[in-house]
């Protein structure tokens, strides 16, 4: 038994539209949380910041930090 599947051409093309859809969507919703919300964008630019200095945190402290931060954001 073979590993390849046949799919129609047009089907395919439909699944790549809608991938580029879902990206296009994600992009633009990033930018929108990003300018309606000053403390996420330096939040992320400190987290660039400090990924590219070579500081990272455990899984453990980041959902921590995580679940203190929506807590306040309540």
């Amino acid at each position: 038994m073979g590993q390849t599947v046949e799919i129609p051409v047009d089907l395919y093309n439909k699944w790549l539209r809608a991938g580029e859809a879902l990206e296009d969507w994600r992009d633009t919703f990033e930018d929108f949380l990003i300018v309606n919300n000053p403390g996420l964008l330096r939040r992320l630019r400190k987290a660039r910041q400090e990924h590219l200095s070579g500081k990272t945190r455990s899984w453990e402290e980041f959902k921590r930090d995580s679940a203190i931060s929506r807590q306040r954001a309540r």
